[in-house]
């Protein structure tokens, strides 16, 4: 199968990747088939991605018609096997629990086209254990990051038994879709960015629960220094710009500590016990409880995408050379 063909593209779990993943897909021409486990969710997904839609033509410049048409490309399908029968194309964005991603494998090998290709979203498996033997070569790990309609990246994680081919189709879909992928030669938990803001998450909880710093001012010291330059150079290439001499005696500083192992913050694991999730309760390190969540998402949607506007000329670049 090559790019041409995937016509007819189905998600698998329509919680909090879902509907954003199906619009991206409507809004290129796909024909979109949404399943989730819980029906009454699909409501809540419809409300979600119409959302985003009106985000996207007020401040992305998507063409009015062209919403209008995304809008008749997203279905429903009232069971799995009903959602991926003439599937071209599945994407799996279920909850990271090993047992549902095996149970939801085995019925897409039952149900769907054996040349079918199926991406998941997960942010940390090794799906590849998972998978029923038979579909491995046409199956890979496709890693979007929310919101997956405005976010460029997608991290494609390969394995040895995926078929060339898969990885090439896959890399042409997103390059359709207007992504960024980036290439993960063999699989490794958690892959590139979600390693990376484990550290800094690491990092983080040590100075705020040292009474160092405030979420406030720990937010707005990102923002005002790492966070722009990272646009720029990245993280390796910013290496080059500060000296790689003074990077090597920074590591060699035995004044400097790193913090300690702790994978269980008191400030993060107080808040989940109190029930406070974030945006989605209305309240986690900041209050949202004033606001609606449909309000928030698309405040946060619109400053995105202003931002996005500026870094296409950073990806394109790649390098300061």
């Amino acid at each position: 199968m090559n790019q041409e063909q995937i016509k007819n593209v189905t998600i698998i779990g329509l919680g909090t990747m879902g509907p954003g993943l199906a619009q991206a897909f409507a809004v290129a021409g796909y024909q979109v088939t949404g399943f989730d486990a819980n029906a009454a969710i699909w409501s809540q997904a419809q409300k979600i991605f119409q959302a985003n839609l009106d985000s996207l033509r007020e401040f992305g410049g998507l063409d009015p018609a062209e919403a209008e048409a995304a809008t008749t490309r997203f279905g429903w399908a009232d069971t799995l096997a009903q959602a991926v029968e003439n599937a071209d194309l599945i994407v799996e964005t279920v909850s990271e629990k090993r047992d549902i991603k095996r149970s939801v494998y085995a019925q897409i090998d039952q149900h769907a086209p054996e040349d079918s290709l199926l991406w998941s979203n997960t942010s940390t498996m090794n799906i590849y254990d998972l998978l029923p033997p038979g579909r491995i070569p046409r199956s890979i790990i496709a890693h979007w990051f929310a919101p997956p309609h405005i976010i460029p990246l997608v991290e494609v994680v390969k394995d040895p038994r995926v078929a060339p081919n898969t990885v090439e189709v896959t890399l042409a879909i997103l390059d359709k879709l207007g992504k960024k992928p980036i290439v993960i030669e063999k699989f490794v938990p958690g892959f590139i960015i979600n390693r990376i803001q484990r550290i800094l998450g690491r990092e983080m909880f040590f100075l705020l629960e040292g009474g160092y710093i405030s979420p406030e001012d720990m937010d707005l010291a990102v923002k005002a220094s790492i966070a722009p330059r990272m646009m720029l150079l990245g993280l390796v290439q910013r290496y080059d710009f500060t000296g790689l001499d003074l990077s090597a005696r920074n590591l060699e500083d035995k004044e400097f500590f790193d913090p300690p192992l702790d994978n269980h913050p008191e400030s993060l694991f107080s808040l989940v016990e109190q029930g406070h999730l974030g945006v989605k309760t209305g309240k986690g390190f900041f209050d949202y409880s004033d606001r609606e969540l449909s309000d928030i998402l698309r405040d946060r949607d619109r400053h995105l995408m202003q931002i996005i506007k500026s870094l296409d000329f950073f990806i394109r670049k790649e390098r300061l050379v």
